[in-house]
């Protein structure tokens, strides 16, 4: 099959599956016994106005009229309005979201790059101390539970040692950052704010770092496997025979080793940003995992579902992009 029919066969699973998404999600959500009408009126309003309320959003009408009206206004870009902020939910979507692929984006980043090495350390040095050392380092970390570990680095770093680390939030306030992209780091260097850009930097290191761990550990297990395998290679004996130094063996051993790190990188990419709500909570990231908590919390309904669809096109994309990237890192996947 060529990449073209491939990528069309894809691209026409997306609306099916969003379809699915919505329906599970949709009839799951009103399942929930909370009343959104009453939420967004608040506790002490009157039965009238909780009933102005539910005629005016629809909640009034049969459960198959509301999901057929919930998905005609989805299908013109209409996810309503959320009802604990108060605003229109792809608004919210939109001021969201580049908190969180800024942090999924780190978190990535240091995953990759730290994961990767202590794994080709380990399989460099198979047997050897360090790699007992790196193999129960992996370990310990993939077993870490994300909420916990960010408390505990907050205590530690935000408490006992004096504020040596922020204890919450994006960027300070008197750093005057102003925003272009959405995305602090970026528009920090934009903009030539060097205050903004270090208190960015070390605001994003806590959660990145909480966020990524898990990862990291996934990571170093994956890279490791693939080298020691790729390691006893014919290939690689003849390098080796050849007087090249070790590491640019272990750099040509590693490209062998890159396809599986890749799929790694586009499952774990999606799943940190649908993974975020625990450490964006703990650490008060304005993200789309803070405003997911919230609106479960809330029961709100259009922001739930809008949410879950997000995700889900998130989901879809980097498995696809994954894919996609298997046709140029290796030549034997396009024959």
């Amino acid at each position: 099959m060529s990449i073209v029919g491939y990528l069309i066969r894809r691209i026409l699973l997306l609306p099916i599956i969003l379809l699915g998404l919505y329906t599970i999600v949709f009839f799951l959500a009103h399942v929930v016994p909370a009343d959104p009408a009453r939420a967004m009126a608040g506790e002490g309003a009157s039965d009238e106005i909780v009933a102005r309320i539910a005629a005016e959003y629809d909640l009034d009408k049969p459960l198959g009229v509301q999901y057929l009206l919930g998905l005609r206004r989805i299908l013109r870009g209409d996810f309503g309005q959320s009802i604990h902020t108060w605003r229109p939910v792809a608004s919210d979507l939109r001021a969201f979201l580049p908190a969180t692929i800024e942090l999924a984006t780190v978190s990535m980043i240091l995953a990759v790059v730290l994961g990767c090495a202590i794994g080709a350390l380990s399989a460099v040095y198979r047997g050897t101390v360090i790699d007992v050392v790196s193999t129960g380092f992996s370990v310990f970390w993939l077993a870490m539970p994300r909420f916990w570990l960010g408390i505990i680095l907050q205590i530690a770093l935000c408490v006992v040692f004096c504020n040596l680390m922020p204890l919450g939030g994006r960027v300070s306030i008197s750093a005057g950052l102003k925003s272009i992209t959405g995305f602090n780091i970026l528009d920090s260097i934009l903009t030539g704010n060097l205050a903004a850009l270090g208190s960015s930097l070390k605001h994003i290191v806590l959660p990145a770092f909480t966020l990524g761990i898990t990862s990291l550990g996934l990571f170093s297990r994956m890279t490791r496997t693939g080298l020691l395998d790729t390691l006893q290679a014919d290939y690689v004996r003849t390098i080796r025979a050849f007087g090249h130094p070790g590491r640019v063996v272990v750099w040509k051993a590693f490209r062998n080793v890159i396809i599986p790190v890749v799929t790694i990188m586009g499952m774990q990419f999606g799943f940190l940003l649908g993974g975020t709500v625990a450490v964006e909570t703990v650490f008060d990231w304005p993200g789309l995992g803070l405003y997911a908590a919230q609106s479960a919390l809330t029961a709100d309904y259009p922001a739930i579902i809008a949410l879950t669809l997000l995700y889900g096109v998130i989901r879809m994309v980097f498995n696809l992009v994954t894919d996609i990237s298997y046709f140029f890192l290796d030549p034997r996947i396009r024959y």
